[in-house]
């Protein structure tokens, strides 16, 4: 039996059919989805055999579960002037991001409904991620992305299978165009709006949680905001079913120039200089950022915004030490260092750190910065 669950408008409160499929509410509202039976549903995957997403069924709205190889990532204990920090290699997911993740329920979810095609809209990580299960389950995806993304991700894309449409303009105007093409009358499945991407993300809080039980701070780097809403939907899920004593502070981590989230939580930190470095969350305004922040306010977190610099000696620090990840990976350990050196972030705590995207995909732009 699939789990029960509800979506419903954030800002109507109306509930919205599971069946057929919808990204956003006729009001213009964004979409929640949320379990029934949260600790039934929990604690049946601390029993179920086996690894990957499929392990978690239980809890992913999804009626069955197709074998995939993504998840199960290392979680390596590092040691920040006696700070313990959690790295969590989510670039070892087979199509090199966290982002595996959350497009393993929503193209699950889509084949579940007969689609054949999709759209999405990315700046690269998450059309790949999409593309990749959407090649597994035979389904097409047309992906729209900003003419300025790396070219490894863009030749990816095309190895894939996916339809390509680069977009002059930044990542808003990138969505602009996506949603334009939508009204035509294509499936839209974007992660920005489709309420089932954080369920696959929430999987990381879960297999985290089993290596290091009760960290203080989780430090993550918000574009989109998808990795910090779903690792606030994980840890959220496993304290209603009584596996945490408290869900650790999330910190929203930005990048200069983009940074609309750590303005509204008055982070003490502003630069106009916009980022270079971080293009996977060079999003100016996100659509979920009040949701973002209301994660952030209710676990006693915080907002940081760091600079390029911060980013490319977090970068050289990552690399030194064997993290092969792109500049976008070094942004929250860059706000962490930050922290350790102020004094917020005190020896004896424990941190993670989720490291989002490889390396691998950017090396003609990581090798301008060593």
């Amino acid at each position: 039996m699939p789990p029960l669950f509800t979506i419903t408008c954030r800002k109507c409160g109306h509930n919205v059919p599971s069946e057929p499929w919808a990204w956003r509410h006729q009001c213009g509202g964004m979409l929640d989805l949320k379990l029934a039976q949260v600790t039934a549903a929990v604690r049946a995957t601390a029993v179920r055999p086996g690894k990957g997403m499929a392990r978690f069924a239980p809890v992913l709205p999804l009626h069955s579960t197709p074998d995939a190889p993504i998840g199960d990532t290392p979680l390596v204990i590092d040691e920040i002037a006696g700070v313990s920090v959690g790295f969590k290699l989510e670039y070892l997911n087979p199509g090199g991001s966290f982002k595996d993740r959350g497009a393993y329920v929503t193209v699950s979810r889509c084949a579940e409904l007969g689609f054949e095609s999709i759209v999405v809209d990315s700046s690269g990580n998450a059309g790949v991620s999409l593309a990749l299960m959407g090649r597994r389950l035979g389904i097409a995806v047309d992906v729209f992305l900003p003419r300025s993304t790396p070219e490894g991700k863009r030749r990816l894309l095309h190895i894939l299978g996916a339809t390509v449409h680069e977009i002059d303009g930044d990542r808003m105007q990138v969505q602009r165009e996506t949603l334009a093409f939508v009204e035509s009358g294509a499936a839209y499945a974007g992660h920005w709006w489709n309420p089932y991407f954080a369920h696959g993300v929430k999987t990381i809080a879960y297999e985290a949680s089993a290596e290091m039980p009760q960290p203080d701070y989780v430090f993550a780097p918000v574009g989109a905001g998808t990795m910090l809403l779903g690792l606030y939907t994980g840890y959220s899920e496993l304290l209603s079913a009584g596996q945490l004593r408290t869900i650790p502070k999330l910190v929203a981590v930005q990048a200069s120039g983009y940074c609309p989230v750590a303005s509204d939580l008055r982070s003490a930190h502003f630069t106009t200089t916009a980022s270079h470095l971080a293009d996977g969350i060079a999003i100016a305004d996100p659509p979920r950022r009040q949701e973002i922040v209301d994660a952030v306010i209710a676990t006693d977190g915080f907002g940081m915004l760091v600079t390029d610099d911060e980013i490319a000696a977090a970068l050289q620090w990552l690399l030194s030490r064997g993290y092969l990840v792109e500049p976008t990976s070094a942004v929250p350990l860059a706000a962490l260092l930050r922290c350790v050196r102020e004094g917020q972030v005190c020896p004896g705590q424990l941190v993670l750190v989720p490291l989002t995207g490889t390396g691998m995909k950017v090396l003609p732009e990581l090798a301008h910065l060593v």
